[in-house]
């Protein structure tokens, strides 16, 4: 479009020069109005057509202009209208027929060096035309084999990502036979040993002892599947899986929390191993919260350090000072932190109990 404007500038131009510093001829309208007719025509025409037009419109010029310079504007603007419209090989011959006019109109008045100046003027012109044709060519051709191998490396992720995910899932399936098979077994056996000794107790006292023992196993029975059921649905992988389970939880329990997403959050990439280690971390927090705390109200915030390690806070109000004494699931929850080399620190600020873990992210090569 740039080219189609620049070129009809100079047309208009020219023509308007030969207006002003020549007499008008009869026929000098009724040309006009086919040049123009057939210059404005030929970006729609078909190749074919296209040649036989636009090599017909220089020979209007030999009819209507008198003056030399009038005529190097007008196939200055056409040869550089049909350069930017017309294939190469189009423009070589295009150009060629350029040529021979533009040394034959001298030659016909025996102005040999008008006419050696006027070959030497187009062959330079010509050789700066094909070479920005050339170059506009090579520059088209980049840009397509860019934007092939740009859907290329699109294609590529997109596997990539696909087969991660499949990996992930595999994993996690294998991580739940291994749960059904060790855990689930054993706790089952549990369940109905506990209920065995509870048939054969002889008190009570040891009967109802049996009974609890027997209801703590079949709850972590239930825990156990559904842990099963969830390692084994494919579902939001990372961070987002996290926070789903978060929500569960909040619902079942009647809880109330808010998370707070920092910068960058969304992006990272966990593996089953920090994902599990994150929940069970919060779901002790929100626990103990639950068993030691009037409050049911909670905040989690996540954040990325550096781009390296993963912060996570739990927030909850007490109403007093207390004294921290880890039990069995704070021991373990920093035992989990340090298996993915992580740390957990827990401090009272006023009324504030703050739970913060923190661990390194796996940090994956671009290349």
């Amino acid at each position: 479009m740039l080219f189609f404007w620049i070129s009809s500038v100079v047309t208009f131009i020219a023509w308007a020069l030969e207006i002003y510093l020549s007499d008008v001829a009869s026929h000098f309208f009724l040309l006009s109005t086919f040049f123009f007719f057939f210059y404005f025509m030929v970006p729609i025409l078909k190749k074919p057509y296209k040649m036989i037009d636009v090599s017909l419109l220089p020979l209007f010029l030999f009819f209507v202009f008198d003056n030399i310079l009038v005529f190097w504007l007008i196939v200055a603007a056409l040869a550089l209208y049909v350069s930017a419209y017309l294939a190469i090989h189009s423009a070589y011959i295009y150009l060629s027929y350029l040529t021979l006019l533009t040394v034959l109109f001298p030659l016909l008045e025996r102005e040999w060096l008008l006419a050696l100046t006027a070959l030497l003027n187009f062959v330079l012109f010509f050789f700066v035309i094909i070479h920005w044709k050339q170059a506009d060519i090579k520059k088209v051709a980049y840009k397509d084999d860019y934007e092939t191998l740009y859907r290329l490396y699109r294609s590529s992720k997109r596997q990539v990502g696909d087969m991660e995910r499949v990996t992930r899932q595999e994993e996690r399936n294998q991580m739940a036979r291994e749960i059904h098979d060790s855990v689930g077994h054993r706790l089952t056996a549990l369940t109905m040993q506990l209920e065995a000794a509870r048939l054969q107790a002889k008190t009570s006292e040891s009967q109802e002892t049996f009974a609890q023992l027997k209801t703590l196993a079949q709850d972590s029975l239930a825990d156990t599947r559904n842990a099963v059921r969830t390692f084994k649905t494919e579902d939001t992988a990372g961070l987002q899986a996290v926070i789903q389970l978060i929500r569960k939880l909040e619902a079942e329990s009647q809880l109330r929390v808010a998370i707070t997403m920092k910068t960058g959050v969304l992006g990272i990439i966990l593996t089953n191993q920090q994902s599990v280690t994150l929940y069970r971390a919060i779901q002790e927090s929100l626990t103990n919260m639950m068993r030691h705390s009037s409050s049911r109200q909670a905040m989690v915030e996540f954040q990325v350090i550096a781009q390296r390690e993963l912060r996570f806070q739990i927030t909850h109000s007490v109403k007093e000072q207390i004294t921290i004494k880890e039990g069995f699931g704070l021991t373990n929850m920093r035992e989990r932190l340090a298996d993915i080399n992580g740390k957990l620190t827990i401090n009272q600020v006023k009324d504030q109990l703050h739970l913060i873990g923190q661990f390194p992210l796996e940090v994956k090569n671009s290349d």
